[in-house]
Order: structure tokens, then C-alpha cells, then sequence
């Protein structure tokens, strides 16, 4: 599928010769986007926004990635994925969520834990879900990149927007 970028506090340059975010730009070529998504994973079907977790999870579990890595031990904030350093968070959730994924970004930058985070939100959720009735407050590209320039800690982070196209 296609995509979108922005680089908060880091540089596009640097970052395209780390493994771990060419590992995840190869996850995101892998997914198809189809109006209707659909993955089964043993013997359970997936739709959708469900699917699309599925999806990246199968994809990036093949690079060898921690799942559900704790970014804080007093908070007990967990993110999705890890590796070397770089937090990956995958967003299908509401746009609230993008405020709860910068402060596990934060806390993870500020404990040293994390030196690149990773955010992949669809671009224009009505457009990436058609068949999908209830997105209008759904984490969103447009809404991310606003936060993240308007947030004043420098966190590194590499925001992803996912295109409905391949």
C-alpha cells in the first residue's frame, strides 16, 4: 500500500539508513489496501480495521520485532512493537489516541528507553474505510501532524499516513 511521511525531530536522510524503519516501510508495501480488507489468521477471520492489525502484526512479527513492549514500569504503558530502540504504534483507534501514544513516546524518550517512535494512522479515514460506517473520529494523518508540531517536547518521531492505494 502507499503512504505519506513526516519527520518530528529527526531526519528523513538519517532515518532512510536505519534497518528498523526500512523493516517497517517493507511491512507497509506488503499490505494491500482494499475497500473491504480481509486476513485470516488461524481459522478466524479479520475484517477491516481488525484485519489491517492483523496485517502489520504478521508482517513486522517476521523481522523479529518484541510485541507489546512496556515503555514504563511505574505507568505500565505498553506499546505495540520494538526493536532496538524504535517504538512502533500502529492507530485505527480515535483521534484521543494520538495524545495517549505521544505520552508513551515521551515517557519512553525521556527514560531513555526509546530513540525513534513510529506512528502509522490512515490518511483520510472515510476514504481507507469506505465500507466502514463508524470513522469520523478516527486517529488521522492531517490531526497527528498538527499535534506533533504544536506538542513543544522533542520527541523523534517518523509519522506515518496510509493512502487507500496501492
Amino acid at each position: 500500500m502507499k503512504y505519506k511521511e513526516s519527520y518530528f525531530f529527526c531526519s528523513q536522510h538519517l532515518l532512510r539508513n536505519v534497518a528498523e524503519v526500512q523493516e517497517v516501510f517493507s511491512c507497509i508495501d506488503a499490505i494491500k489496501w482494499l475497500p473491504e480488507f480481509e486476513v485470516e489468521q488461524n481459522g478466524i477471520q479479520y475484517k477491516n480495521k481488525t484485519a489491517y492489525n492483523k496485517a502489520f502484526e504478521i508482517e513486522i512479527l517476521k523481522y523479529n520485532w518484541k510485541q507489546k513492549p512496556i515503555f514504563s514500569d511505574d505507568t505500565k504503558s505498553i506499546g505495540e512493537y520494538q526493536k532496538n530502540g524504535v517504538f512502533v504504534e500502529i492507530q485505527f483507534g480515535s483521534s484521543e489516541t494520538i495524545y495517549r501514544d505521544y505520552y508513551k513516546f515521551h515517557n519512553g524518550f525521556a527514560k531513555n528507553i526509546i530513540s525513534l517512535a513510529i506512528l502509522i494512522v490512515p490518511t483520510i479515514p472515510t476514504d481507507f474505510f469506505p465500507i466502514h460506517s463508524n470513522v469520523r473520529n478516527i486517529a488521522e494523518f492531517d490531526f497527528a501532524h498538527r499535534i506533533f508540531k504544536l506538542l513543544p517536547i522533542p520527541v523523534p518521531i517518523l509519522l506515518i499516513g496510509l493512502l487507500p492505494e496501492n
